[in-house]
């Protein structure tokens, strides 16, 4: 009898090793219909198809994953019921969230098919470390998924970000905060908005003046890692003066300007500094202004200071130096493009009050003005796109003009816009590098010279998808700037997915300024390359002025 019941055992061990889920698995099934289920088939993955089926099913994601699908499927589920999804953090880099609930989401649903749940990260992206998705129906348990974020460095060989934090994470407007960081393995770091590039690890001190949301993007030759998180900035504190710079003008060859105290008490008396082109004038860069009270405002001026350029018009631009190593340049036919020097056009005035801080304001972020006096920047590139130096994955081309060219295309559209097709390969690109370009006056060569980036300057765009890109699965503009060093820098891109469909975009390049770059318009294909015909209908390097 005890070896019948040996037998037995042995069997039920045989019949449960059978049943088991193998190592890694990514789907767990917990019963169909049959067995009086109401759920089966939950999975986790990164998208999900039009029956809420999952797509690229995983048990592993990165912490710049957009979107974590789970997908369940629903055995003769009676009316009403109630579907729970709840996404848990167990533990991992934020030991401040370990065993907490990271998403939860209710569906009310019947019958049988697929419903999915898209578990989004918080700002900052997914914590790297271990988490458990939850599903249950009309509050029973009926299934749990472990699952894990990693840094894309672990899988890809691209940077670590193994800090990005700040202290603190809520502040009155006014008040500064401290965003701290490390980076490893990176060959180009930066931090955005404003800020631009930064060291593989330190700290910085910012005073923001709305809720913004920071994004560090360390990159190198494998590829770039991003993490991000938002500064929420609240009401500014009371009961204090708070000074602010409503205008400045030039009268003559002397700079006036308007202060007025918004705040509720009387200001003391404080300084007023006045900034040309970033630098402090070494006379007259000042101005004494005496007890200002609420509501009131003054005109003032720098006496001591005169405008250099009283009466002078901005001179011609002579560019010179070339690109470096993106050979051959040019296409075509070579020809001047007319650029003028920004920095001989016009110049930056800021005019900063309470600049020695010799007061405490009820918000200290909103003390200067800056102010563009003469002629702004507005350079289109679609016109000198054939003399721009093109690349892709697999290096330098020297000329390509065809849609369906494996190299990817450039092509000029008759209505004046430019269409860009990247490399025919699953994450092709394609980008084209401008700079000043001109013709040597002594050896009659093609040249093209570096810029030097002015004050306030953005690269407004309308882009899309043409209309016959039937069957893309959508492309992602970029916008980047390479200096002097080879270092670029890409700021955050704009995907667009619908053909036919155009769109308006802004590119803010002003933490750049003062510095010498190329500009690159970029074109990145998505999982395929397939019919991705992308068209920049304006591209236009333009100053934003008040």
């Amino acid at each position: 009898m005890k070896i019948f019941h040996g037998y037995i055992a042995l069997a039920l061990l045989i019949v449960l090793s059978l049943l088991a889920p193998a190592a890694g698995c990514v789907k767990v099934n917990i019963g169909g219909a049959s067995n009086g289920q109401v759920l089966s088939d939950a999975t986790l993955a990164t998208s999900v198809d039009s029956q809420a089926r999952p797509v690229n099913p995983s048990n592993t994601f990165t912490v710049v994953t957009e979107v974590i699908y789970l997908s369940v499927k629903l055995n003769n589920a009676a009316a009403n019921t109630q579907i729970l999804a709840k996404m848990v953090y167990l533990s991992g880099e934020a030991a401040n969230l370990v065993n907490s609930t990271m998403y939860s989401s209710m569906q009310v649903d019947q019958g049988t098919k697929y419903i999915s749940f898209a578990m989004k990260p918080p700002p900052g992206g997914f914590p790297q470390g271990s988490y458990e998705a939850n599903v249950t129906a009309n509050g029973k348990d009926q299934v749990t998924i472990p699952f894990s974020v990693q840094n894309l460095g672990v899988q890809k060989g691209w940077p670590t970000i193994s800090k990005f934090t700040v202290t603190p994470d809520s502040v009155p407007a006014g008040q500064p905060v401290t965003i701290s960081w490390e980076v490893s393995d990176a060959d180009r770091i930066t931090l955005q908005p404003e800020i631009g590039t930064i060291p593989a690890s330190g700290t910085r001190s910012i005073t923001p003046t709305t809720t913004t949301t920071y994004k560090i993007i360390a990159a190198n030759d494998a590829g770039a890692t991003t993490r991000e998180l938002t500064i929420n900035v609240g009401a500014a504190v009371s009961g204090a003066a708070d000074l602010i710079i409503t205008d400045a003008w030039l009268q003559g060859c002397m700079i006036y300007y308007k202060i007025k105290n918004i705040g509720s008490l009387d200001s003391a008396p404080t300084t007023t500094y006045l900034y040309v082109d970033n630098l402090f004038p070494p006379l007259g860069g000042s101005s004494y202004v005496d007890v200002t009270k609420p509501g009131q405002e003054k005109t003032l001026n720098f006496s001591s200071y005169q405008w250099p350029w009283c009466g002078t018009t901005p001179g011609p631009y002579t560019p010179g130096g070339t690109m470096g190593t993106f050979a051959p340049l040019f296409h075509g036919t070579t020809q001047i493009i007319p650029w003028v020097d920004p920095t001989e056009a016009n110049h930056a005035i800021k005019v900063c009050a309470n600049a020695k801080n010799e007061i405490k304001e009820g918000n200290s972020a909103n003390n200067c003005i800056t102010k563009l006096w003469g002629m702004l920047l507005d350079v289109d590139l679609i016109p000198s796109a054939h003399l721009a130096a093109w690349r892709n994955g697999s290096g330098v081309i020297d000329q390509y003009a065809q849609e369906n060219s494996p190299s990817g295309a450039y092509i000029k559209l008759s209505d004046g816009s430019l269409e860009m097709v990247p490399q025919q390969v699953s994450q092709g690109w394609i980008a084209g590098y401008w700079g000043a370009f001109y013709t040597r006056s002594d050896t009659g060569s093609a040249e093209v010279a570096a810029v030097k980036l002015p004050a306030k300057t953005h690269l407004v765009a309308r882009v899309g998808l043409s209309p016959n890109a039937q069957g893309s699965d959508g492309v992602t503009f970029k916008v980047g700037l390479k200096d002097l060093s080879d270092v670029t820098n890409y700021l955050p891109g704009k995907k667009m997915t619908t053909p036919g469909v155009f769109e308006d975009w802004d590119v803010d390049l002003s933490s750049y300024e003062g510095q010498t770059v190329y500009f690159i318009l970029r074109v990145e294909a998505g999982n395929s390359p397939a019919n991705d015909y992308a068209i920049w209908k304006v591209a236009r390097l333009v100053q934003i002025s008040d």
